[in-house]
């Protein structure tokens, strides 16, 4: 489980900024349907329950048809004890000057509880009604691209499906 200061991580939510870190700012949003859990829907957005409570700003686990939440990118994640840019870009196949970049660092500093960009692929979660043509004319690509980027041999996606639209 992910350990995580709460306050720091709340500062980082509310601000945008604290003390001077940068944040990675995509949010994408869900809106919650019933016989959703706060449980259910970190599992299936690859976030723990800590996570989605402290970026909605929730108190308890009680959650209400109908309202969204707010769910953080699969190139995100939250810095853990230990962490550094060096580990996190030797981890996510990267440099250490492209996740300053990305995150617009003028440092190699990072804390615990701060919300960094790994990559600066575009992800996205196909919904209801996309096609790869939709969605490569959304984000000013191709299909070819995309399928390329995704290793797709087919024009086939499923609702639910993470792909990379755009590198």
């Amino acid at each position: 489980m992910k350990k995580i200061i709460p306050a720091l991580v709340i500062g980082l939510l509310i601000g945008g900024s604290f003390f001077g870190i940068q944040t990675a700012d995509a949010f994408s949003k869900v809106t919650i349907k019933k016989g959703d859990t706060l449980y259910s829907l970190a599992k299936k957005h690859d976030m723990t329950v800590e996570e989605l409570k402290l970026a909605n700003h929730l108190r308890s686990n009680k959650i209400q048809v109908g309202k969204t939440l707010k769910i953080l990118d699969p190139n995100e994640i939250v810095i853990k004890k230990g962490d550094t840019l060096y580990s996190l870009a030797k981890k996510h196949k990267t440099t250490v000057k492209e996740l300053q970049k990305i995150n617009k660092l003028t440092s190699t500093k990072i804390k615990t509880g701060q919300i960094i960009k790994v990559t600066s692929e575009t992800y996205i979660t196909v919904k209801k009604g996309d096609t790869l043509y939709s969605l490569a004319k959304a984000y000013d690509t191709t299909v070819k691209n995309v399928k390329k980027l995704n290793n797709l041999e087919d024009d086939v996606i499923y609702v639910g499906q993470k792909l990379i639209v755009k590198k």
